[in-house]
């Protein structure tokens, strides 16, 4: 039987999951390796689809800075003061989801102005373009927009074969490489649907009491 090696590097995240690093994530991983060097900008905004590994990302670096990490719902009733640590670091992940509400971006807009006040750098994750977002406070829209954007792009082929191998070996099956590479060919390119079907497999091959082929795979993708 042959088997996909992970041939990709892996980031430790203290008490979580690996994180894969692939060229289509490796901007936003750089930004992490060099801090607190970040070439004079104060923040990074990530930018990446759902279930990209945004979060896995702000743990990563929160594990390297410690730096405290708020959801952007979390700080709506907080005081900006309050939220920044001085000369530290501070993570504000799906900033999207507070865009609209003007309370949200007036508070977001002093804990930023608060933090680059007390050299505090800023880590920001969203699943839309800021440009894309409908802004409440244009002055919060204008700050955010200075910072430099580390996009996250869809998986490649080898971060899909390294997820899939992962999720699997984590589940204690073992895959063939044709499944794998099968599964490359026909699913979506996102890490949400990867860990769908490993999750569908799993159950299938126990209930069925099958083992996981192509043709087994393939019922599953068919019904995705």
């Amino acid at each position: 039987m042959q088997q996909l090696p992970l041939m990709l590097e892996h980031r430790r995240l203290l008490g979580r999951e690996d994180f894969l690093v692939s060229p289509c994530n490796i901007e936003a991983v750089e930004w992490i390796d060099v801090y607190p060097e970040w070439y004079g900008n104060n923040g990074i905004v990530v930018l990446g689809d759902k279930s990209s590994g945004k979060t896995h990302l702000s743990w990563l670096f929160s594990e390297k800075s410690e730096a405290k990490v708020y959801n952007m719902s979390e700080i709506k009733d907080e005081i900006f003061s309050d939220v920044v640590p001085i000369n530290s670091a501070l993570v504000i992940d799906d900033i999207d989801f507070g865009i609209g509400d003007w309370e949200l971006e007036e508070n977001l807009f002093h804990i930023i102005n608060y933090a680059i006040e007390c050299n505090t750098k800023l880590f920001f994750t969203t699943t839309v373009s800021l440009n894309n977002l409908e802004f409440q406070v244009m002055d919060l829209k204008t700050r955010l927009l200075s910072f430099p954007v580390a996009k996250i792009y869809a998986p490649d082929d080898d971060l899909l074969k390294a997820l899939l191998v992962k999720q699997f070996m984590e589940r204690g099956i073992v895959v063939e490489a044709e499944v794998i590479e099968y599964i490359v060919k026909h699913i979506e390119r996102n890490a949400s649907s990867v860990k769908y079907l490993v999750e569908r497999a799993d159950l299938l091959s126990v209930s069925e009491k099958k083992k996981i082929t192509i043709p087994f795979i393939k019922k599953i993708i068919d019904e995705m």
